[in-house]
């Protein structure tokens, strides 16, 4: 038998929107980068997951590092050359520092996830979702 100690459970909360047009996802990417910057996030780790019927990628998972005022157009650089496609695969960014994680999904629909209720509710109140 065990020690009778119960570890400890992370609770992880999300915040999920609906599904949004392609204009409102690259929008919506924008605000994440200002809301961040705006808490004195300067980097962020980004990386990209694929769906079966897009690009063949070796870096499938892999977490860049990027400063914040760059990820868009690490995003939009990675679209034209890579054929990722920001609403059809997925983007993951994960700030350094910050309780939280956007999933940019390839539903078209956008995952912010973190332990904490201020950070969810202050995220949903400077953006749409």
């Amino acid at each position: 038998m065990g020690s009778g100690v119960i570890p400890a459970t992370v609770l992880r909360m999300e915040i999920l929107t609906n599904i949004l047009t392609e204009e409102q996802v690259r929008q919506e990417l924008a605000d994440t980068m200002l809301f961040l910057s705006q808490r004195g996030i300067s980097e962020v780790a980004v990386s990209f997951a694929f769906t079966p019927d897009s690009p063949d990628l070796d870096d499938v998972g892999v977490c860049y590092t990027v400063p914040i005022a760059d990820l868009l157009s690490f995003v939009t650089e990675r679209e034209r050359t890579k054929g990722f496609r920001l609403g059809r695969y997925d983007c993951w960014i994960e700030p350094s520092g910050f309780n939280a994680r956007f999933r940019f999904c390839n539903d078209r629909d956008i995952h912010v996830t973190s332990e904490s209720a201020e950070v969810l509710d202050s995220d949903r109140k400077s953006t749409r979702l």
